[in-house]
C-alpha cells in the first residue's frame, strides 16, 4: 500500500495501484484546501428525517387500518 490510501481512507483496495503520480503525498497535504466541504441542507434534512422517525409518534392518517376502511377509501 502506498501513503496515498492514507490520504483516502475510504478508497477501495487496490484503486490506485498502477497510478504513477510526479507529486508526493505531502504535496498533496500541502495543497489541499482548509474549508471541511459540508452538504449542509442534506445533512440538516437528513437530521431532521432522522430525529421525526426516531422521536415523534406517528399519526394513523395516511392509510387504511383495515380492509373494510380501504373499501370505504375507495367508494
Amino acid at each position: 500500500m502506498t501513503d496515498f490510501y492514507n490520504l483516502v481512507p475510504s478508497a477501495p483496495e487496490g484503486r490506485f495501484d498502477g497510478i504513477e503520480r510526479p507529486y508526493s503525498p505531502d504535496d498533496v497535504k500541502r495543497l489541499r484546501g482548509s474549508v471541511q466541504i459540508r452538504q449542509s441542507l442534506a445533512e440538516m434534512g437528513a437530521n431532521r428525517l432522522w430525529k421525526l422517525i426516531h422521536e415523534e409518534d406517528f399519526v394513523n392518517a395516511l392509510g387504511a387500518m383495515s380492509g373494510n376502511q380501504a373499501m370505504q377509501q375507495v367508494r
